[in-house]
């Protein structure tokens, strides 16, 4: 698990001028737990937000206590290449949450083997309600169940544990196959 360590953020203090020390403004916030303001470390930051997906833990130490959260959101500043804000929230083991959880796409296709068809992908994630002890940092896609042009991968064929639901509706396609297009010459 992703670990960061965190300290209380100074009202009085600018946010320009927080940013002017390598530092982010954020704010830690969730049920049972009263809002905080924070900063972190840029630098340490960004290792965090590199890694993590919208679904993965975060141990937020704040005043020596640890906190497991998930990365609700980032502002960024894409033209000076920095983290401008960032919020994390308190995961209460007891409520179940609602969130997105990216596909990884497992295993060879038949058909892409034998047929020379190349895999289309519909969805890059789906979203899901469970306790955040059962979120999954993944959902694998099995690719082999693709043996033929007229195969599909639809939502309803994704295996998750049974403390999982999934919110996506079930008939969505995930992945198909097909023929490349052939170029004019």
């Amino acid at each position: 698990m992703l670990k960061i360590e965190v300290q209380k953020r100074d009202s009085s203090i600018k946010l320009d001028e927080i940013r002017l020390q390598d530092k982010v403004p954020a704010v830690i916030y969730g049920p049972n737990f009263k809002n905080e303001s924070i900063v972190i470390d840029h630098e340490a930051l960004r290792g965090i937000v590199n890694q993590a997906n919208s679904n993965s833990k975060v141990t937020v130490v704040l005043d020596g206590k640890e906190h497991i959260c998930i990365l609700k959101d980032s502002q960024l500043d894409f033209m000076k290449n920095r983290i401008k804000h960032v919020d994390f929230m308190v995961l209460d083991d007891k409520r179940r949450i609602k969130t997105f959880v990216p596909l990884n796409f497992v295993g060879q296709s038949l058909a892409v083997r034998k047929l020379a068809a190349v895999p289309k992908f519909f969805m890059k994630e789906i979203q899901v309600r469970c306790l955040p002890v059962d979120m999954p940092e993944a959902i694998d896609v099995d690719l082999a169940h693709l043996v033929d042009l007229d195969s599909i991968i639809h939502v309803s064929d994704l295996k998750v544990s049974e403390s999982v639901e999934i919110l996506t509706d079930a008939l969505h396609s995930v992945a198909t196959v097909k023929m490349p297009k052939k170029s004019v010459e």
